[in-house]
């Protein structure tokens, strides 16, 4: 029984699929992976520009404080202010935007490579519809996308929990230390909560990742009369293209059997194969197979060279290596130049109407040469 149009999609993408889907925006993407990567990429950056910042920070409060006198703060100036202080600051700014920049394209150029759609910004009514926006909300992905958030929030309180532990003693301690000393204690505990929070959600990215993968071939995988259908929409109609081919096939044989005639031999097996030759001296170097066929194909080139009085040789080692290794219009190989010449020699002997037409034809070469 034919299967159903919907059918259940057991079969993998084609690549027209693929183009199609991702001509349409979606792409194997882990959201997850790409802002694992900037947290990763920001902490180090911090890590690397904190004491450009903080430079330019000291400088910015000393220029600020050694003309706060003279400095006038109101509604026209406080804007020019605010400009000079991004500027004096953007020595550490600039490098970090550039830095976060970088590492998202890194990370989504690296799962989908370059891809630009205007698609997914199209209106559709199903972005709107509350049926649609029902269905999305409570689907097996809108939970699975609830326990990830869900297992985020418990990794990075047991994360945060460990590493706070493990320095509270030194916490404690902080009473007795001065402002700077705990600028720096808690500079380098953020930074160690940070890094281990952005591995731990490299790791959490990478699985959900190699997840999305898996998800996207399940959701484009196709049915199989969907596939019979790209096939007949790329290819054409498989009952169409057989006509084509059997139309060219037939013109191909009565093209051949049309050669049949003009041939001056027809070597047989006997009966399973015939092979057609020609040779005109003064224009081939070499005899040429104009036709050739096994059984009913063969019988008819028979018949076609009885009927013009075209001479048939049974010859069965040499039918045999012409039909297998000479294609149609092509000439013999040199190794069956001699078993080739022996039968037209003896074609010469015993037809009078290939001798008149080769001596014909060896006259005129000569008189061609004499002049």
């Amino acid at each position: 029984m034919p299967e159903p149009y919907g059918g259940e999609k057991t079969e993998p993408a084609t690549p027209r699929r693929r183009e199609e889907v991702r001509k349409k925006g979606q792409v194997a993407r882990s959201v997850d992976l790409t802002s694992s990567i900037m947290l990763l990429a920001s902490m180090l950056a911090l890590y690397f520009l904190t004491p450009t910042l903080m430079r330019e920070l000291m400088d910015v409060t000393r220029s600020y404080l050694a003309n706060a006198a003279t400095t006038r703060v109101d509604v026209d100036s406080a804007p020019v202010l605010l400009i000079g202080m991004a500027l004096q600051v953007s020595g550490f700014f600039v490098p970090f935007m550039l830095i976060i920049l970088s590492a998202a394209l890194v990370a989504n150029m690296a799962q989908v490579g370059f891809s630009l759609s205007g698609y997914p910004l199209v209106p559709r009514i199903e972005k709107i519809s509350p049926g649609a926006g029902f269905r999305r909300l409570f689907s097996a992905r809108s939970f699975a996308e609830l326990v990830k958030s869900i297992f985020k929030i418990a990794i990075v309180g047991l994360i945060a929990y460990f590493t706070i532990r493990r320095e509270f003693d030194r916490l404690m301690g902080l009473m007795n230390v001065d402002v700077w000393g705990a600028w720096v204690f808690f500079g380098r505990l953020s930074f160690t909560l940070g890094m281990r929070v952005a591995i731990a959600f490299l790791v959490l990215g990478l699985a959900d990742y190699g997840f999305q993968r898996y998800q996207f071939e399940q959701d484009i995988r196709m049915t199989k009369e969907e596939v019979r259908q790209e096939i007949k929409d790329f290819e054409g109609d498989p009952q169409i293209r057989a006509r084509i081919r059997r139309v060219r096939r037939q013109m191909a044989i009565s093209r051949m059997m049309a050669e049949v005639p003009r041939a001056h031999v027809v070597v047989t097996n006997p009966t399973s194969l015939a092979v057609a030759l020609k040779y005109e001296m003064r224009e081939m170097p070499a005899p040429v197979v104009v036709a050739k066929g096994a059984r009913l194909m063969a019988e008819r080139i028979r018949e076609v060279a009885a009927s013009n009085g075209v001479p048939i040789v049974e010859n069965v080692p040499l039918a045999q290596m012409l039909f297998k290794s000479v294609e149609i219009g092509s000439p013999i190989p040199e190794r069956l130049y001699r078993a080739v010449a022996e039968v037209l020699a003896y074609v010469y002997q015993i037809d009078t109407r290939s001798r008149q037409r080769w001596v014909s034809l060896g006259a005129s070469a000569a008189s061609g040469a004499a002049k």
